[in-house]
Order: structure tokens, then sequence, then C-alpha cells
């Protein structure tokens, strides 16, 4: 076919839509007869037994895979739905499962950057890391600073108390003003 023909999208025929529905419906109701088979005779409802009851209402003997089964949406409600193991399995996971903690961005903030380019991104994202860098290092400097202030207040203090000390010693020698009494 030369590459300048156009090529035309194929269509299903109505005949595969209604076969497709047929094979649809069957295996609902293999499901569905299997699913009150295994309950009537008290057993459980697993994936296996289902299909293996399958076979026993299949018309060519071939049953349902597993696959099949979940890949039709009803089919495989009705499994979840009679399915103990399967339920039970779910509310494992249920207890199981960690939050999954998501970043909550504004959507004002996801509007403002959703416009711009990977490399504008990147760029912002650079400037930032300098950004922090710069805080950090201003912050440690600023730690030192206060950490001398505190040495400095301490040494202070230590020589306002050893002068108090000196003074409390010579209070006693001193002879009390007569005015005083």
């Amino acid at each position: 076919m030369p590459k300048t023909q156009s090529i035309r999208k194929r269509i299903p025929p109505d005949a595969f839509g209604q076969y497709s529905q047929a094979r649809f419906e069957r295996t609902v109701q293999l499901t569905e007869k299997a699913i009150t088979k295994l309950e009537a005779n008290a057993r459980t409802v697993t994936l296996a037994a289902v299909c293996e009851a399958t076979r026993e209402f299949d018309d060519k003997g071939k049953g349902l895979s597993p696959i099949t089964i979940l890949r039709n949406p009803q089919a495989a409600e009705h499994f979840r739905q009679h399915s103990p193991a399967y339920q039970e399995r779910q509310r494992q996971a249920k207890r199981t499962k960690r939050p999954r903690i998501r970043a909550r961005v504004n959507a004002d903030v996801r509007a403002a950057y959703q416009g711009l380019r990977s490399s504008d991104l990147i760029q912002m994202v650079e400037d930032l890391k300098t950004q922090v860098a710069a805080l950090k290092t201003q912050q440690e400097k600023l730690q030192t600073e206060r950490d001398e202030a505190y040495q400095l207040r301490d040494q202070a203090l230590l020589q306002n108390t050893q002068q108090l000390m000196a003074l409390t010693r010579l209070a006693p020698q001193v002879p009390p003003a007569e005015g005083s009494r």
C-alpha cells in the first residue's frame, strides 16, 4: 500500500458486537450458576472453585478461566460479593494499607507553575537550592554569634559574682557608719 493513500480505520461488523455480547452474558451466567452450586454444596467460593464448577455447566466442557471471570465486570462483582476469602483478603489489605502521603498543593500554586517549561522549573529549583544554602550559612553564622554572646554574658556574670564576693568580704571589716544605726 503506498504511503500517500490514506489508511482507513477498520470498523468491526455488527456480528462481532453480537458475538462479544453473547460471550459476555455466557460468562456472567456460568459464574452465577457455579457460585450458586458452590453455596448449595456448602463449599467455599474461591476463584479456582468457581472455574472448576463452570466446567460442569459449560456445553463445551471448557469452563471459564480466572482471567475471564475477573475481566468481566458483572461476573467479577458477583464473585466478590459471594467470596468470603476475597472479602477477608480485602479487610486485611485495608488494615495493613499505609495511607499514601501526598503533597497537598494549592490549586492557585499549581495553576501558576503548570504552564512553565521543564527548563524553567529546573532553574527555579536550582535557585531555591542556592537560597536554602545561603540561609543555612546565615543561620550557622547567627548561631555562632549567639554562642559568643552567651559566652560573654557568662564571663560578665562570673566577673560580677567575683566582684560581689570580694565586696561582701570587705563589708564586715568596715565599721558601720554611726548614722546608719
